[in-house]
């Protein structure tokens, strides 16, 4: 046999070079699916995480015949009833399997005071990571681990309607709702040591047309110098208010500049003394949400603002829900 019948035939430098480009297009074509795969995956297990606090807010109106409070500051020593600087985060930890949290915290302390806050460690309560504070698609910084104020940070922010933080019934009204129509989480009459008392008999509205909780973005700084996802300051951004529409360009209003600009698109904020924060996600197209009746749905950045207002009370006799 003729021994050149017996040499191999290697790949010309076209041929290999024809390959690697149908490689490369068959990489191009899969990478958007592989992107579009694990950011369906993200979404998901943020529906699982507002799922999980849906269910903590039912269990603890359950045991409690009311939704926790929304948000406190310090009251006088002689007021009745006395409240110290909290916010709804350390209220649902026995119902989203955080006993050993509320067991070894103090509730008649303020939040950024030890047992709750450990100066200069994250080792009180409020700086312990939990998962289900965090939607796997934000890219914050979850903890704010510089300074002696130590805390972790959220995703997750409850309805305070269309109302700003603080509002009184007497301010003027510059939006379409009236402050007399609340939302499950206001202060009463706008004062931050009355937190009111809402029950299920108080969602007129009816719960599946009545906003619970939903997305934030959280900051990208880790000192204590920007309230965004700050769930557990009573200063911080604990709410999002239905006064503008998801992931809108305009600003957020944020008390004495209390926001580190970085520039993202997604996180617009100026200084204001009428303090309203948009709910906000990094998801495409619009935030998860939840309802008062537990269920989660994905509501869109172009939903109408008088459709979003109407979701944002719970007494307000709308009829509009999300799913027109």
């Amino acid at each position: 046999m003729n021994s050149l019948s017996l040499r191999r035939r290697g790949f010309t430098l076209v041929e290999l070079l024809v390959v690697i480009a149908i490689i490369g297009i068959l990489v191009g074509l899969l990478l958007p699916a592989v992107q579009a795969a694990r950011e369906a995956a993200r979404r998901m297990q943020c529906t699982n995480n507002l799922k999980n606090f849906a269910l903590a807010f039912h269990n603890f109106h359950d045991a409690n015949k009311k939704f926790p409070l929304g948000g406190t500051g310090n009251s006088a020593a002689t007021a009745v009833p006395q409240t110290w600087r909290q916010t709804w985060v350390m209220y649902v930890w026995p119902y989203i399997e955080q006993s050993n949290l509320a067991n070894a915290s103090n509730y008649k302390e303020r939040f950024h005071v030890s047992p709750n806050t450990i100066g200069n460690t994250l080792n009180g309560t409020t700086g312990r990571r939990v998962p289900i504070y965090l939607c796997p698609s934000d890219t914050g910084t979850v903890d704010q681990n510089i300074g002696f104020y130590q805390r972790t940070r959220g995703n997750y922010v409850v309805n305070w309607g269309n109302v700003w933080y603080g509002q009184r019934d007497s301010d003027p009204v510059l939006y379409t709702q009236s402050p007399s129509s609340k939302a499950p989480f206001n202060n009463v009459n706008g004062a931050r040591t009355r937190p009111a008392k809402v029950t299920f008999a108080n969602i007129t509205d009816g719960t599946s047309n009545t906003l619970l909780l939903s997305e934030y973005l959280m900051a990208k700084s880790a000192n204590d110098n920007d309230w965004r996802g700050d769930i557990h300051n009573d200063d911080g951004v604990f709410r999002f208010h239905t006064l503008l529409t998801p992931n809108t360009s305009s600003p957020d209003i944020i008390l004495n500049g209390w926001y580190q600009n970085s520039g993202d698109p997604l996180m617009p904020a100026a200084t204001g003394t009428t303090q309203r924060n948009a709910a906000r996600s990094r998801h495409t197209g619009g935030v998860n949400a939840a309802r008062c009746d537990g269920s989660i749905g994905f509501v869109s950045n172009s939903i109408s603002l008088a459709i979003w207002q109407a979701m944002g009370s719970m007494d307000g006799g709308e009829v509009a829900s999300i799913d027109e």
